[in-house]
């Protein structure tokens, strides 16, 4: 099992911290990724309302900023606040608790249609 996503509403990576608020869903869903003159397809393995973790080359660096859009779930900015030890980002998306709720319930949706591989 994967480990705990950054959580909240967070607006750096000084402010990340390694306890889980929303509940990640495991997936394989494609989607894009934008990051430092980076615009490149990425591959989802799990993702929540406050985080996702990135399959991705290259692999952004530790804090960079971004922005991941996930077809049929929504668009997010966040930053990278780590790296996984198989090679991916740990991406904390800064999504306002409006907006939550809706893209958790395209997330199950999506999930539902793009499940991971066993």
């Amino acid at each position: 099992m994967a480990e705990a996503l950054p959580t909240d509403h967070i607006s750096g990576p000084e402010e990340a911290v390694n306890r889980r608020l929303h509940r990640r869903i495991a997936t394989r869903l494609e989607g894009r990724i934008v990051f430092a003159g980076v615009d490149s397809e990425c591959l989802i393995h799990e993702m929540s309302a406050s985080g996702a973790i990135v399959e991705v080359t290259p692999l952004p660096a530790l804090g960079a900023r971004m922005a991941l859009d996930v077809p049929g779930v929504g668009f997010a900015r966040g930053f990278t606040a780590r790296h996984t030890a198989d090679g991916h980002a740990v991406v904390a998306l800064d999504m306002p608790p409006e907006k939550r709720d809706r893209v958790v319930d395209r997330l199950i949706l999506a999930a539902f249609n793009n499940p991971p591989l066993t």
